[in-house]
């Protein structure tokens, strides 16, 4: 489950690897007064909360903290934003910034997944795979995970070909 928080985090960073390298000092602490504000502003911009969940959980222009990252995760996730509830689930999978829940993290995989995310889908279908959280069913393991591998997760590709061969096909 490790390797899902980190392909979040992987995502993240190569996301913010196309911004200019020019930018003065002084417009990326406004940046982050910007993100922290939006975040703050009575709850409702659920983006801004999980920007600032992943900038705390790579002490990105914040101290590095996983409570304060589940903290605005949480804030996104309970909106609907399907890649902090992602998040979330891997937080409460691996217990960083939170007491470790397989339950609780198939119920975040699970609202991300419905809401077509591939990482929340693929790791609903391991969940499922492992019996972590929910009751070891291979037909719900493997819907979940197909659904990640149409949308080209690569992961989930790699365990359906291998699930394939195991079964003889």
């Amino acid at each position: 489950m490790k390797s899902a928080l980190s392909v979040l985090l992987l995502c993240f960073l190569l996301a913010s690897c196309g911004e200019k390298k020019s930018v003065k000092a002084e417009e990326a602490v406004e940046t982050e007064k910007t993100i922290q504000e939006r975040a703050e502003a009575d709850d409702i911009d659920a983006e801004a909360q999980y920007e600032l969940g992943a900038r705390y959980v790579n002490g990105q222009g914040v101290p590095e903290s996983y409570a304060e990252a589940v903290k605005w995760w949480r804030k996104a996730a309970e909106q609907g934003h399907a890649l902090a509830q992602s998040a979330l689930g891997d937080m409460y999978c691996i217990g960083e910034g939170v007491p470790e829940s397989y339950a609780e993290a198939v119920k975040w995989y699970r609202k991300a997944a419905e809401q077509g995310d591939a990482v929340g889908q693929y790791n609903l279908g391991a969940m499922y795979s492992l019996g972590a959280g929910v009751q070891k069913d291979m037909a719900q393991a493997t819907k979940w995970i197909r659904k990640a591998a149409e949308q080209g997760h690569l992961d989930a590709k790699e365990w359906l070909k291998k699930n394939a061969k195991e079964k003889g096909e």
